[in-house]
């Protein structure tokens, strides 16, 4: 770790000062230390061009001093001009050959190039020249992890961790390795090690709850996830991680109220709102979902999920001219969902308005949404239309994009009983049973007078299904 000034420098005057001498284009004196400070504090503001122009003004008033060429090759090459961070490092080997800052400029210059190899080769020759390593590691460790060595990466994570247990992105970034190599059982025994050693780390009781919850171990997942609240309370990712650990073991109860308990630290939001409503469905209770799903979209305007939801409890309740209204503000937030085309075509169907749903199949079609689902409520829609031609198409034509599919040939077959084309009826009854002979109870409770048809009775027999 850099070593801190024994007194932190205030800053307000010394901006002050600077924005004071470019205002007035003349030049103020600034020391080396005040130059470092003022650069700093506009490229964490993200003010790039600024930066650059306060180590340009230092390098004329202090023009041997290796840092500010450090700095301006650390801020090109965060805005991308490489060949710009090239040339300073170039004039920084000149200045200060082999030193620490010189191989970390370099490394990261590489990693902006993506040379990960050529990144973690310079990394590791700063090292050598570093009181302070773990300032390094957790910067080979993400360059392991952009080329895939996640063991490799886990070792320097842990290195990190063990000289600065609180590294909450080390921490992440180990969490994700041992998720990335499957190795959940490790993980869990990494972690557990490590709140015995870090008691009060919230971030690392965080994740052992993940990985419990991912070993399917709720019950420890949970007692790991209340720990973390339990020393901060106001932990939001954890008090969602919570709420869907209990979703998974089906206490939906808890999870709302888990939900809700958030919105004490945060206050509500759309999406919490919508989880809340989900968890009531699950429960069936239909009028308290409908309330969080309102509640939601008051929060949040743009949350296509919740019209959705809120379109399907409105069809189930026949309550036609809102759900057609609540799946038009979904489709119209996010155009390209085709599962809310589709429930739109059936909502309209539903509702009798049958050329406005025989539109939306078309587009469905058309747009290459090509569910066996689509094209069976499609014909059955021309069918009502009495479009007996083009709905036979339809199924002929979802039969042949939908060749696995046992219901498409199921529903083509029944068709083709109805109108006494028995030959290619029996073709296609006999291609769904050895798809999936199950789904023939769908079929007789679809057509049950087929039950007694000779030539089914005798294939039944073939497969042993009677």
């Amino acid at each position: 770790m850099y070593e801190e000034d024994e007194e932190a420098l205030d800053l307000t005057p010394i901006v002050n000062r600077f924005e004071r001498m470019l205002q007035e284009n003349a030049e103020f004196f600034f020391d080396v230390q005040e130059f470092e400070a003022l650069s700093d504090y506009y490229f964490d503001s993200g003010k790039l061009n600024k930066a650059l122009r306060v180590v340009e003004i230092a390098e004329n008033q202090h023009p041997y001093c290796a840092s500010f060429l450090v700095k301006k090759a650390q801020y090109f090459t965060a805005s991308d001009q490489l060949d710009e961070a090239q040339n300073e490092l170039e004039k920084l080997e000149s200045l200060s050959p082999g030193s620490f800052d010189l191989f970390m400029a370099r490394a990261a210059l590489q990693s902006k190039q993506g040379n990960h190899k050529q990144a973690i080769a310079f990394f590791k020759e700063a090292l050598r020249n570093s009181d302070f390593p773990e300032d390094v590691w957790p910067l080979i460790a993400i360059e392991y992890q952009m080329l895939g060595n996640y063991e490799l990466s886990c070792k320097y994570l842990k290195l990190t961790l063990e000289e600065n247990p609180n590294d909450e992105i080390a921490i992440y970034n180990i969490a994700l390795c041992f998720d990335l190599l499957e190795k959940t059982v490790e993980g869990i025994s990494y972690f557990k090690r490590f709140t015995d050693r870090e008691p009060y780390s919230e971030i690392a009781w965080y994740h052992l709850a993940i990985l419990y919850a991912k070993n399917k171990d709720f019950d420890e997942a949970l007692r790991a996830i209340d720990y973390a609240l339990l020393i901060d309370e106001t932990f939001m990712a954890a008090y969602y991680e919570k709420a869907r650990m209990l979703e998974r073991t089906f206490r939906y109860q808890e999870a709302a109220d888990t939900y809700l308990a958030s919105f004490e630290f945060d206050g509500p939001t759309g999406f919490s709102y919508y989880k809340i409503a989900l968890c009531y469905l699950k429960m069936h209770k239909p009028k308290k979902a409908r309330s969080y799903f309102t509640k939601a979209i008051h929060e949040d305007a743009d949350l296509d999920e919740a019209f959705y939801e809120l379109a399907l409890l409105n069809d189930e309740e026949g309550e036609k001219q809102e759900a057609i209204f609540n799946i038009k503000k979904a489709m119209e937030l996010d155009p390209d969902n085709w599962d809310y085309l589709f429930t739109s075509a059936e909502i309209h169907k539903r509702s009798g308005l049958l050329d406005e749903a025989e539109v939306i199949y078309q587009k469905l079609i058309e747009d290459g949404y090509l569910d066996p689902e689509v094209f069976i409520d499609y014909a059955e829609l021309l069918f009502d239309l009495c479009e007996f031609e083009e709905g036979m198409e339809i199924l002929y034509k979802g039969v042949q994009l939908n060749p696995d599919s046992a219901d498409m040939q199921y529903r083509l077959s029944g068709y083709l009983y109805t109108l006494q084309e028995s030959d290619e009826a029996n073709i296609y009854f006999e291609k769904a049973l050895k798809i999936d002979p199950d789904r023939r109870m769908f079929f007789f409770e679809l057509f049950p007078k087929l039950r007694q048809n000779p030539a089914i009775k005798g294939m039944l027999r073939k497969f042993g299904k009677v």
